[in-house]
């Protein structure tokens, strides 16, 4: 994909020209890169000096395979009970850039922006031919192919943070965060007119690019340094008050991770991560979808609980032009999952990141 080289091309553009108009302190730069011991799934895990920015580009891919009914795995035959398709894989992926910039010793402000790009894959029910949508409810036509794909892609919701250091002691750090989602992602993503099963019509929730609505994000972190190790507890949510144009909202989203991390030489160090997240279900639903055809075509598909387990590892470049930069790279896999409905079942989650402190 194109995309993330352009991206970094902007990055290092974007620096060199800061690094061009003004004096940089480099070395409150490079400790603050140095001493940020945070896995790559992290956000807004640490406060950020007076006067310095933070540009860096993160990278996530989220893989799910077969279904999961509660937290009972179910085959083909089960969810042709009640749809016409049935998923068999997912692929989404997530490619972030985000600047964060400290106001103030305990004040700092962070934007966010992103590009979404989502795949699935689906099987037939045997002996009927593929159901696709008119404006009207559906049709049948014929295709000699049990297995259909899903794809979109586009620009995804925009948020804007502030972090706040309550307590900003040399071992001990409590942060408040508060952010806004921005619905700058659509809603309206379409099958083209060929497409088998959404001719010109709008895809499911989870194939959309956005919410749709102004989201509300609090979080509070604590994070304990001392030496080469770090410790960290946070909880972070998305709130949705609102109903978006085509009369819905996402559910609300919690989140608990809880880190550890040790520096065992000057350019590494390592970390373990679980992360639980709590996820309601989508309130109304949008009447232009055929709820039996596949599962993620019904809102009462989404939302339930997840457990997931990490492991990452965070490389310090302090020579040449890579100064100043941290690359990092995290693997998770899940431990627990209950779904609503029936639900694609995630297998693994790769976050892969560049930051660069001036």
């Amino acid at each position: 994909m194109k995309l993330p080289a352009y991206l970094l091309v902007m990055v290092l553009l974007f620096k060199s020209v800061l690094l061009s108009s003004q004096t940089c302190d480099s070395v409150r730069a490079c400790d603050c890169a140095a001493k940020d011991l945070s896995p790559s799934g992290i956000m807004l895990g640490h406060e950020h000096p007076k006067g310095i920015w933070k540009i860096s580009y993160r990278y996530m891919s989220m893989m799910m395979d077969g279904n999961l009914s509660g937290t009972t795995k179910v085959d083909d035959n089960f969810v042709f009970n009640k749809y016409i398709m049935s998923p068999q894989n997912m692929r989404m992926d997530m490619h972030m850039v985000m600047a964060m910039y400290g106001v103030t010793n305990r004040l700092s402000l962070m934007a966010m922006f992103n590009y979404n790009a989502s795949s699935m894959n689906m099987n037939s029910l045997p002996g009927t031919m593929n159901m696709t949508m008119n404006g009207s409810g559906g049709m049948m036509s014929s295709n000699n192919s049990n297995t259909m794909s899903s794809k979109t892609s586009g620009l995804g919701d925009t948020k804007l943070y502030a972090v706040y250091s309550i307590i900003n002691h040399n071992v001990h750090h409590i942060l408040l965060s508060g952010g806004i989602s921005l619905p700058t992602g659509s809603i309206q993503m379409k099958g083209k007119s060929d497409d088998m099963m959404y001719p010109s019509q709008r895809f499911p929730y989870m194939m959309q690019m956005g919410s749709g609505t102004f989201d509300f994000m609090p979080g509070i972190t604590y994070l304990l340094k001392q030496n080469k190790a770090s410790l960290s507890a946070q909880i972070t949510s998305v709130i949705r008050p609102f109903n978006n144009s085509l009369n819905y909202r996402l559910g609300n989203e919690f989140t608990f991770n809880v880190w550890s991390a040790y520096r065992w030489f000057p350019w590494v160090s390592s970390s373990v991560r679980i992360e639980g997240s709590s996820v309601g279900a989508i309130n109304g639903y949008d009447p232009s979808l055929y709820g039996v055809l596949e599962p993620s075509a019904t809102s009462l598909n989404y939302g339930g609980q997840i457990v997931k387990s990490y492991l990452g590892l965070n490389f310090y470049l302090n020579r040449g032009w890579l100064k100043n930069n941290k690359l990092s790279v995290e693997y998770g896999m899940p431990v627990y999952q209950n779904v609503n409905g029936v639900q694609l079942a995630l297998k693994s989650t790769i976050y892969a990141g560049w930051m660069i402190s001036f």
